[in-house]
């Protein structure tokens, strides 16, 4: 009678950047279950978001602020410049206006403050460049 090996799984590791570190020292964790896909329920712990923290709304003004200064000129982290671009620059502070139009009263004081200088920045660096 032949005997057959039992299913043993396979384990599949990254190695890039810190998750190189971390499977290292870690020992392979089971298979998640199918209502893992559900999302985190109040006894789960929440997902690991590395050194970035979770997303938040403060982290989405300032990619869009970003993209906006990119359009308008601004250098880059490694010094490099694009075009200007006044058509996406203001459809940039557009959508940030839209932003916060429809968050007024729901922000914290320093969300507001902060949606309400990146937007005055912007909007005056537009107009310099408009020129």
């Amino acid at each position: 009678m032949i005997e057959r090996e039992e299913d043993q799984g396979f384990t599949v590791s990254d190695r890039r950047g810190a998750a190189r570190e971390r499977s290292a020292s870690a020992e392979p964790s089971p298979r998640p279950s199918p209502a893992a896909d559900a999302g985190p329920t109040s006894d789960q712990a929440p997902a690991d978001h590395g050194p970035m923290g979770p997303p938040d709304f403060s982290g989405l003004l300032l990619s869009l602020a970003s993209s906006a200064l990119m359009h308008l000129g601004a250098p880059t982290p490694d010094g490099n410049t694009s075009p200007v671009n006044l058509p996406r620059a203001q459809e940039m502070i557009d959508l940030l206006g839209v932003l916060e139009e429809k968050t007024k009263g729901n922000l914290t004081p320093d969300e507001s403050a902060l949606l309400g200088n990146i937007l005055y920045t912007l909007r005056l660096r537009y107009v310099e460049h408009a020129r």
